[in-house]
């Protein structure tokens, strides 16, 4: 029992130092052009798959949103190809596209759903945008291939110990074979809930409250985010998934609330620096 509880420990301390030491860090590198690649290879899809929106006043308004944040942003970030999209669909969406030196929107039509003028669109660019400038997908891809490296290696040492325990009978065999079963389906949940989910909604977390500032300096109102979550809280579907924040990729409803709440007074005091306020010229 005690050898048991040491191979446990000894497995679990390998997966973390897998995932979180500076050696793996360096030695597991995703290529950030194979990922950048990913994501133009999706975009040109999506293009060719799904219509653009028929509402020229959505989409102007849009496009206005877009470039007046990029105009805030630093060097590099405000010369890449920025393009954004309004796309014709239900879903209260929006995605971000990271490619080489160029940021890719897309917009569902049916964020109008929640989307009432110019502020609250401002909540959902920004948030996309943080996530190209603070390459969020290049970070994850890194992260979930720390994850896979630790699942395997430690699958593979806990499979080992299975099969090298004495085997008397079939139904020794048997049972080595379902435990080793057992094990290479359930570390690699584990790696999900304990790794990759809770880094994930980290940096919903982080496009959030940046996203939340970005906005604030561009002229558009922070207070506005706070109506946008509570508006997307009543939607059966969307980002905010109906099931609970330990199964999600995303932050709780009510978390990102909280999380928003406690930054306003900071991007309040960015808005009120704004002397100019942008005009898009759309309302609902």
């Amino acid at each position: 029992m005690i050898r048991d509880k040491h191979c446990w420990i000894f497995l679990g301390a390998l997966f973390l130092s897998m995932v979180y030491t500076p050696f793996a860090q360096t030695a597991l590198l995703v290529s950030e052009r194979e990922v950048q690649r990913r994501f133009e290879q999706r975009w040109e899809q999506m293009i060719k798959a799904v219509p653009v929106s028929r509402d020229t006043s959505k989409r102007a308004l849009v496009q206005c949103v877009t470039k007046k944040m990029i105009k805030q942003l630093e060097e590099p970030y405000r010369s890449y190809d920025w393009e954004v999209k309004l796309f014709a669909g239900s879903s209260v969406n929006a995605e971000a596209f990271a490619v080489m030196e160029a940021g890719r929107i897309a917009v569902s039509e049916g964020i109008f759903k929640v989307v009432a003028n110019q502020d609250e669109l401002a909540v959902i660019i920004g948030h996309e945008i943080i996530h190209i400038v603070n390459k969020h997908p290049y970070q994850m891809a890194k992260r979930q291939k720390r994850g896979d490296m630790g699942i395997n290696l430690g699958a593979m040492a806990l499979s080992a110990k299975i099969a090298d325990q004495t085997m008397r009978s079939q139904s020794d065999v048997v049972l080595a074979q379902t435990k080793i079963a057992a094990t290479n389906r359930i570390i690699p949940e584990i790696s999900q809930f304990i790794v990759s989910l809770p880094y994930k909604r980290s940096l919903e977390k982080e496009s959030d409250l940046e996203g939340l500032l970005l906005m604030a300096r561009t002229g558009f109102n922070p207070l506005k985010a706070l109506s946008v979550w509570k508006k997307l809280m009543k939607q059966p579907s969307g980002q905010n998934e109906p099931e609970s924040e330990f199964r999600s990729q995303h932050p709780s409803d009510e978390n990102r609330i909280k999380d928003l709440s406690s930054t306003l007074s900071e991007a309040l005091r960015e808005y009120n620096e704004v002397e100019r306020k942008p005009n898009c010229g759309y309302r609902r």
